[in-house]
């Protein structure tokens, strides 16, 4: 079973209706939970991955890095979609570049890609560009495995 969490703390409910139209859209609408806070993983759910918005709100919200950090247990994945409104030239926060599992736009082909096919990654700006490889410490330990070969 796959279940899609939105973190819908800081966000309206035109967002929230935002998200869960991508989902519907991506076919992947069987069952959508909406928190206020990512909690401990369910035992039975087996593919749970929790969508965040990267609304200006929620990129500023302090207690987003443990959000996205509790999201990594249990094996769940954290996608962060760009609001359609947002800036072309928007970044995500240090948390999403250091946690989320992909940063896409709103477009359903590739929200339904990310989340059907756990080796697919995505990171793009809201102008569908990709982000440059933010330097977290999982990329610098495969750069200097890539170095050493």
């Amino acid at each position: 079973m796959r279940r899609i969490t939105i973190l819908g703390r800081n966000l309206t409910d035109e967002e929230i209706e935002q998200i869960k139209r991508l989902a519907e859209d991506a076919g992947m609408a069987d069952e959508i939970e909406v928190v206020d806070a990512v909690g401990e993983p369910d035992p039975d759910c087996e593919d749970e991955i929790v969508v965040i918005l990267a609304s200006a709100d929620t990129c500023t919200d302090p207690a987003l890095e443990a959000d996205l950090a509790t999201t990594q247990r249990g094996g769940r994945r954290a996608v962060c979609v760009w609001p359609e409104d947002a800036a072309p030239d928007a970044q995500p926060s240090d948390a999403m570049n250091k946690y989320a599992y992909s940063i896409i736009g709103p477009d359903a082909e590739k929200f339904r890609v990310v989340v059907t096919e756990e080796d697919q990654h995505c990171f793009e700006g809201p102008n569908g560009q990709p982000l440059p490889k933010p330097k977290t410490e999982r990329n610098l330990c495969v750069d200097e495995k890539a170095k050493a070969s």
